[in-house]
């Protein structure tokens, strides 16, 4: 090649290598310098083709870096996102007053949760997170959460370990996001966080599907060869349907869940019911041997639906509970426990709660317009105000009501209950949260028993009311 050849290829390489890597002036450069006769058609597409090359090796060099990301907690990520490992956490701090004339819990301090998480994510495709909760120690273990996934399509996730059952909108929604300080009195019916195996994704945008398989025994508990119970199958699937009328601004959504397994013979049939201030246990069904050759089986049903638009929100769940079987007498146990809420809340500040509803259909974290910043008098947060109705029914087992011995509750004691909460939250900014609730409480079906907090008598209520408070923050 001549020397008059090489030389506009080196002076626009040079020029080229001395500007920002940005396709855009690149191509607005190299035509300049040919409209001006400085290069020819052909040597603009060997400089083109050159920088290409180099951009490609560049991204290609530098896939493997590592660097910090501060959002929703600390992690270290790749450049190409395909590897990360991160970690996060939570501390609810509250406070809970009771009224003496109504049930006497005793007023306290408490650390509600304290989690810390290690998470990643790794060859793109799997990930893991590892939970420990120091302020609730469950069967003797810290363990909170212990899963990894397979995550090869959207369509269709893995996940296998100790998590949350894909059973209840608002008991799979994260404690940290929840518009109360507590969920409501149907929570104690849901399975929660189980050990097991899960399938789950989205087939199509709007969609949501969970089917998991578990102990059926709750958090930190095995099942062993030696229980006649056998696995619980565990479904939940919702929809959408504003995202199929392409209305960004709302939520409607509906969704239902199911559940079936076996329980061991001397197992509580049913659980405990506690108010949703945390106080009394009102509903405390007693333990019965029932007939091994006779499978007592538990049925679970859930429905749920929630409404947004822009800053209000309507939502509201039903789910029941069935066991049958045959008690050791070989006399049929059949009974049935209800439970549902409704519950509205407003956003005063305007946020909108179509922005924090994800892919697994459930509401998350809500970012403020103006986070509060008390240094530069800027920003108020966000407020939220709620109201929710909850109702308990377990007259199914009222004392008397089945054979001798076959899970019903003492005699004198109640049912059921039904409560209304009003709650407050404050939003500093997305990762702190001040809240306060009034929680009033009827028992129904008969009176609840509890132990008073200063000498240890047992006394009976009729209602309970109570006032209670968290202060917040994840990272």
């Amino acid at each position: 090649m001549k020397l008059r050849s090489l030389f506009p290829l080196a002076l626009g390489s040079l020029l080229l290598a001395s500007l920002p890597a940005h396709a855009d002036s690149t191509e607005d450069i190299l035509e300049m310098l040919m409209n001006k006769g400085v290069l020819t058609k052909e040597e603009v597409s060997k400089i083109s083709d050159r920088r290409k090359s180099e951009k490609v090796a560049d991204e290609e060099s530098h896939k493997a870096d590592i660097r910090p990301v501060f959002k929703d907690g600390i992690r270290l990520e790749t450049a190409d996102k395909s590897q990360s490992l991160g970690f996060n956490g939570r501390i609810q701090a509250d406070y809970r007053y009771f009224d003496k004339n109504a049930a006497e819990s005793a007023d306290t301090f408490d650390i509600r949760r304290a989690f810390m998480t290690m998470q990643g994510r790794y060859y793109k495709y799997y990930d893991f997170n590892i939970t420990a909760d120091f302020a609730n120690v469950a069967n003797g273990s810290h363990l909170d959460e212990a899963y990894f996934g397979i995550n090869w399509w959207d369509q269709a996730r893995l996940r296998f370990g100790q998590f949350k059952m894909p059973f209840g909108m608002e008991q799979d929604t994260s404690d940290i996001f929840t518009e109360f300080q507590e969920r409501g009195l149907l929570d104690v019916l849901t399975p929660g966080k189980e050990r097991g195996a899960m399938l789950f994704g989205n087939p199509t945008k709007g969609v949501f599907y969970g089917l998991a398989t578990s102990t059926g025994r709750g958090k930190n508990i095995n099942n062993t060869d030696n229980q006649v119970d056998g696995l619980d199958i565990i479904g939940r699937a919702s929809v959408n349907f504003a995202q199929f009328l392409g209305n960004k601004d709302a939520v409607y959504h509906l969704g239902a869940g199911f559940s079936r397994g076996e329980l061991s013979p001397n197992q509580v049939v049913a659980p405990t019911a506690r108010t949703e201030a945390r106080g009394v246990a009102f509903f405390t069904p007693t333990a019965f041997t029932h007939d091994n050759s006779d499978d007592l089986t538990r049925t679970r049903y859930g429905l749920e639906m929630a409404v947004a638009q822009g800053p209000f929100k309507l939502q509201a769940e039903w789910m029941k509970h069935n066991y049958e079987g045959k008690t050791s007498l070989h006399q049929n146990f059949d009974k049935d426990i209800k439970a549902w809420y409704a519950a509205a809340s407003w956003l005063v500040t305007g946020e909108h709660f179509a922005d924090s509803y994800g892919s697994l259909g459930l509401f998350g974290r809500i970012n403020p317009k103006k986070n509060f910043d008390i240094g530069n008098g800027t920003g108020t947060g966000a407020v939220l105000l709620s109201l929710r109705y909850s109702d308990f029914d377990g007259s199914d087992f009222a004392a008397g009501s089945g054979p001798v011995g076959s899970g019903n509750v003492a005699a004198g004691t109640a049912t059921g209950a039904h409560a209304w909460t009003a709650g407050v939250q404050w939003i500093l900014n997305p990762n702190t949260r001040l809240v306060l609730d009034y929680v009033d409480t009827k028992f129904t079906g008969g009176v609840a028993r509890y132990t008073k907090s200063n000498n240890n008598a047992t006394a009976t209520a009729d209602d309970e009311r109570a006032l209670t408070a968290r202060a917040q923050f994840d990272f």
